[in-house]
């Protein structure tokens, strides 16, 4: 069956409906354990907007995104800006559709050029892969990472963003938001599993099962970002180059299948 498109709608939170609350929580227990719509809303009142991604053709909440501006203090009274993005879900038959990076680049763009000349972070926790790897496969600048040990200068907006968030939380040591003695809702089994497979194959998922090996429980890795003026630009070009990609392998395995080949090789 053929997946509808997705669109972005950047809402605040005092503007979503009771209606639209009860959707997104929804897709929401569908992806996690020790769901309760209650503290969901709770959690969802603490934020200041949310990308509310909706099926084009049934106008359906199919995923979201929270976010909330933060501003961090340093002990030197310098002044860091950052974006957090909280709770992130997509329902699976829409994963690879791009909307949500698309809509979160613009909204990072347009806070970048509030003041362009100052650094910008985003700031998340990843209890999951794929959240992580959305940061890390798009931003040059960004920690931790298997790469190269995080800056002292990085990991205290980092340690600094993290305490705001979450004071009671934060372990400082491993790097990772723990809800211990606390019901906190966690992905459900089987939901973007990490295999061994994946982990020889990825570096980047290898490194994030390491450095949180309960992420299935629940605790998330807190991660930076910078964000640049040229961001957007790249972005474009990756999925331009993305989608030549697939036209091009569409192509040949059609010109090739005029010869009875009927497979050709992705590399």
């Amino acid at each position: 069956m053929k997946v509808n498109k997705l669109y972005s709608k950047t809402v605040h939170v005092s503007e979503i409906t009771p209606e639209q609350r009860e959707s997104m929580f929804e897709v929401f227990s569908k992806y996690y354990e020790n769901s309760c719509f209650n503290t969901f809303c709770l959690d969802l009142n603490s934020k200041d907007s949310v990308f509310l991604l909706m099926d084009k053709r049934q106008n359906k909440i199919r995923g979201f995104s929270t976010i909330v501006n933060l501003t961090y203090v340093s002990q030197r009274g310098k002044v860091h800006r950052g974006v957090f993005s909280g709770d992130t879900i997509i329902e699976k038959e829409y994963w690879g559709q791009g909307t949500l990076g698309v809509a979160f680049l613009k909204y990072l763009f347009i806070e970048k050029l509030k003041r362009p000349f100052s650094p910008l972070y985003w700031y998340l926790i990843s209890k999951g892969f794929k959240t992580y790897l959305l940061m890390a496969n798009n931003f040059d600048e960004h920690w931790p990472r298997h790469e190269v040990k995080t800056p002292e200068y990085q990991q205290e907006i980092l340690n600094g963003f993290s305490t705001i968030m979450y004071p009671e939380y934060f372990d400082r040591a491993s790097g990772l938001i723990k809800f211990e003695g606390c019901s906190k809702d966690s992905l459900k089994f089987g939901v973007a599993p990490i295999t061994e497979k994946l982990k020889s194959s990825n570096k980047r998922v290898d490194f994030f099962d390491r450095v949180n090996p309960n992420w299935q429980k629940g605790d998330e890795l807190c991660c930076l970002a910078v964000m640049t003026l040229s961001m957007p630009l790249k972005y474009q070009l990756k999925i331009i180059k993305k989608s030549y990609k697939k036209i091009s392998i569409s192509y040949k395995q059609r010109l090739l299948s005029l010869f009875g080949v009927s497979n050709i090789s992705r590399d």
